[in-house]
């Protein structure tokens, strides 16, 4: 019987982990691309360093904090299938089921489905946020969900 109750607990923390690490990563790559992603009208007209620095951290604290939320959502799904689908994912630890877990979202969310960003922001947004960081990271969480399901997982009997 799957043991949602772990998923769940193993799931937030490792998407709050993951959610803050994302965040950060995200706002310092969107200042990196800032030129290739904003319009050319603004570029031209150009931020001073007071007014970027201000949109830097708005990016960075609206990243973290969304990055919070996401993370318990996410973490929430996440650890709900990773306990429903835990006997049947290929690996002998429950590291690498997480790992396993995590590329499989990987591939359909943020390769997939993530290449509406292309669209809007063009291939360099894409290969560096949704391939690269997005493989990256989610190579951390899968990571985290089996470190932590293995932490809150029953605890041995006393001998």
């Amino acid at each position: 019987m799957a043991d949602f109750g772990r998923g769940i607990k193993a799931g937030i923390v490792a998407g709050i982990i993951y959610g803050i690490i994302y965040g950060i990563i995200t706002a310092i790559i969107i200042s990196a691309l800032w030129t290739t992603l904003v319009p050319s009208d603004v570029v031209v007209i150009g931020l001073t360093g007071t007014e970027f620095m201000t949109v830097f951290m708005f990016m960075l604290i609206g990243g973290i904090i969304g990055g919070l939320i996401g993370g318990i959502i996410g973490g929430i799904i996440f650890g709900l299938i990773y306990a429903a689908v835990y006997n049947s994912l290929p690996g002998t630890s429950s590291v690498m089921k997480g790992i396993v877990l995590a590329l499989i979202f990987w591939l359909i969310f943020s390769v997939a489905l993530g290449f509406t960003s292309y669209t809007l922001y063009g291939m360099t947004y894409y290969g560096v946020n949704n391939i690269l960081l997005g493989l990256i990271t989610s190579l951390i969480w899968g990571w985290l969900l089996g470190v932590f399901w293995d932490k809150f997982g029953t605890p041995a009997a006393p001998a």
